[in-house]
C-alpha cells in the first residue's frame, strides 16, 4: 500500500514536472514568436522608412529635371500650378502594398505662403488668404536678399548693405553689424548714417519701436546675437512646418513675458482670429527673406548664351548679333563700339543721317568704346567722321521710330549682356520679391516698389508680357535713367529654388520630409542645404498634403 502511494506521488511529480516543462517551452515559443513578430515589424518599419526616403529622393530628381529646362519655360512654374506638386504618385511596382494595391507612395512639394504682395509686418488676416501659411510649389531664391552680393551693392551705393539689412523685419543695428562682420561686408556709408542707425538700434532695444519679442533683447554678446539669429531665421518655427504650433507659441510667450512684453500683443505674426484662436500663425522668418544661394545662368529665356557686347573681336560680335537681331541692329552696335554714341541730333550741311542698315561695317577699325549698359543704345546716335570735315550720323534702330518699344527693350535686356561671367549671382526677382527685399535693391525707391507691387497684383499683366525686367520700363513703372541704374541688380525668374518635400503613403506608414536647395546655375543641378526633418514629427497631415491632387 505504501509502495502504491509512493508510486502515485512519483507519477504526480512527474506530471507536474512535465507540465512545468511544457509551460516553459510554451513560454519560450511564445517569447520567440513575439521576438520574431517585433523583429518583423521593426524591419517592415525600416523598409517603409527607406521607401519614404527614396520617394523623396525621386521627387528631388524629378525637380532637378524640371529646373534644367530653359528659364523661359519655367517662369512662374513653381507656384502657378499647385496641382503639379500635390500628392504626386510614383509608379506602382515592387513597393506597392500587396494587401492594399490602392495604397501607393506619393510626395508633395511645399513652401511657405508667399508674402510678396504685402508687407510682412501686416497683422490684418484679411490681407492674405485666410489661415494659409504654406502652399504647394517651390520658393524662388532670387526673390530673397543674397548676403553674398552685399559688397557689390555697397560699392555701387555706399551704405546700401546696411540699408538692405535694416529693411528686414525686426532687424536691429547690432544684428546688422554682426552680419556684416561675419560676411566681411564693408560699410562705406557716411559716419552720420552709421550714427543714425545706432540711434535706431538703441531705440528698438529699449522697446519703443518695432514689435518687441525675445529676438529683440538687449543682449549684444556673441551668444546673445547667435540666439537672436536662430530665432529670427526660423521665426520660432522650429519644426519647419511653416506655422507656429502650440509648443512654439508657448516658448515665444514665455520668452516674451520674461522680457517684459505682452505675450500676444507683441507677436509679429499673421493670425486667423482673436487671441483665443491664434492657430495657424505664419512665422516671420528671415529664411523667407535672406538667402546664400541665388542667381541664374547668363542665358536668354530660351537657354542660349547671351551675346557679350564688349568682345574685342568685332567681326565675331557682328556674326553673333546677326544670329539674334536684324542687320541694322547688329551694324549699329559695331558702329557704337567703334565711335561711341551721343544723344544729340543736331542737323547741318556737313551732317548726313542714314540708317544702320545702309552702313557697311569696317572691321579694321578697332573697338574704342566699352558699353556699360545695353540700354545706352536706346535713342542714341553714332557720328562717324568723314573726309572734308563731314559727319555721317547713324540713327539707333532701338527707338520708337523703328518699331514696337516692347520688342527692342526685351531684346536689349535678354539677348545681350555686358557681363562676361557665365553665372550672375544675387539679382532680385522683381516679380516675386517681397517689399522688404525690393526696398534694399540699389537705386530702388519706395515709390517704385509700391508701383511694382501694385502692378504685379493686377490682372493686366501676364507671365508672357512680364518674363523680362523690360516690363518695368514698358509699363512706365520707372523711367529710362532709373531703369539703367536698376538693370544690374534685378531680374525675372532664377535658377535656384528651395522646397520642402514630404513623402507619404497612408496614415499607418511613416512619412519622410526634408528641405533642400536646388541650384541650377551650372549645367548640373546641385543639391545644397539638404536637411531631414523626421526628428521633428510629420508636420503635416496626409489630407492637407493631398488637397490639390487632381481627380
Amino acid at each position: 500500500m505504501k509502495r502504491r502511494r509512493l508510486q502515485m506521488k512519483r507519477r504526480g511529480m512527474a506530471l507536474l514536472v512535465v507540465m512545468v516543462i511544457v509551460m516553459l517551452v510554451s513560454l519560450a515559443a511564445y517569447g520567440f514568436n513575439q521576438q520574431m513578430t517585433d523583429a518583423y515589424r521593426i524591419s517592415q518599419r525600416q523598409i517603409e522608412r527607406t521607401q519614404a526616403r527614396l520617394t523623396a529622393m525621386s521627387a528631388i530628381d524629378a525637380l532637378r529635371v524640371s529646373i534644367q529646362q530653359p528659364r523661359g519655360g519655367r517662369i512662374g512654374w513653381h507656384h502657378n500650378s499647385p496641382e503639379s506638386f500635390a500628392g504626386i504618385e510614383i509608379e506602382e511596382g515592387e513597393w506597392a502594398d500587396t494587401d492594399d494595391s490602392t495604397s501607393v507612395w506619393s510626395f508633395s512639394v511645399i513652401s511657405p505662403f508667399s508674402v510678396s504682395g504685402a508687407s510682412s509686418t501686416q497683422t490684418d488676416p484679411t490681407s492674405i488668404e485666410q489661415a494659409k501659411t504654406w502652399r504647394f510649389g517651390l520658393s524662388n531664391e532670387s526673390a530673397k536678399l543674397n548676403l553674398a552680393v552685399l559688397n557689390e551693392w555697397e560699392k555701387a551705393v555706399p551704405g546700401q548693405a546696411r540699408k538692405s539689412l535694416m529693411n528686414l523685419p525686426e532687424m536691429e543695428a547690432s544684428m546688422a553689424d554682426a552680419i556684416m562682420r561675419a560676411y566681411r561686408i564693408k560699410d562705406t556709408g557716411k559716419a552720420s548714417d552709421r550714427r543714425l542707425s545706432d540711434r535706431i538700434g538703441a531705440f528698438a532695444t529699449e522697446g519703443a519701436a518695432g514689435s518687441g519679442n525675445s529676438l529683440r533683447s538687449s543682449d549684444n554678446s556673441a551668444n546673445g546675437l547667435a540666439r537672436s539669429w536662430a530665432w529670427h531665421w526660423t521665426g520660432g518655427d522650429w519644426d519647419h512646418n511653416y506655422q507656429l504650433d502650440s509648443l512654439e507659441l508657448a516658448l515665444q510667450s514665455a520668452s516674451l513675458s520674461a522680457n517684459g512684453f505682452d505675450a500676444y500683443d507683441d507677436l509679429p505674426r499673421y493670425s486667423s482670429g482673436s487671441r483665443q484662436a491664434l492657430s495657424p500663425i505664419a512665422p516671420v522668418a528671415w529664411r523667407d527673406f535672406v538667402t546664400f544661394d541665388s542667381g541664374q545662368r547668363n542665358e536668354t529665356l530660351t537657354g542660349s548664351p547671351r551675346v557679350f557686347l564688349n568682345g574685342n573681336d568685332l567681326q565675331k560680335l557682328h556674326q553673333d548679333l546677326m544670329a539674334v537681331w536684324t542687320a541694322d541692329q547688329a551694324n549699329f552696335v559695331i558702329a557704337y563700339r567703334q565711335y561711341g554714341g551721343t544723344t544729340s541730333g543736331s542737323a547741318g550741311s556737313n551732317i548726313t543721317t542714314i540708317s544702320a542698315a545702309e552702313w557697311p561695317p569696317d572691321f579694321s577699325v578697332p573697338a574704342g568704346v566699352w558699353i556699360s549698359s545695353s540700354l545706352e543704345l536706346v535713342g542714341a546716335t553714332v557720328a562717324i567722321p568723314q573726309p572734308e570735315n563731314k559727319v555721317l550720323r547713324i540713327r539707333s534702330p532701338f527707338s520708337d521710330d523703328f518699331g514696337d518699344r516692347s520688342d527692342y527693350l526685351r531684346a536689349l535686356v535678354d539677348d545681350v549682356t555686358v557681363r562676361p561671367e557665365r553665372v550672375i549671382d544675387g539679382q532680385v526677382d522683381v516679380n516675386e520679391a517681397p517689399r522688404e527685399v525690393l526696398l534694399g535693391v540699389p537705386w530702388m525707391t519706395p515709390e517704385a516698389v509700391a508701383q511694382i507691387i501694385e502692378r504685379r497684383s493686377s490682372a493686366t499683366g501676364t507671365d508672357a508680357s512680364r518674363d523680362t525686367i523690360a516690363w518695368l520700363l514698358i509699363e512706365n513703372v520707372v523711367d529710362l535713367p532709373t531703369f539703367k541704374q536698376l538693370q544690374p541688380w534685378i531680374t525675372v525668374g532664377g535658377d535656384c529654388y528651395h522646397a520642402q518635400i514630404v513623402s507619404f503613403r497612408d496614415r499607418q506608414t511613416p512619412m519622410f520630409r526634408c528641405t533642400a536647395t536646388l541650384d541650377a546655375r551650372t549645367s548640373d543641378v546641385t543639391i545644397r542645404n539638404f536637411r531631414s526633418w523626421d526628428a521633428w514629427g510629420s508636420g503635416f497631415s496626409i489630407d492637407d498634403l493631398s488637397a490639390e491632387r487632381t481627380p
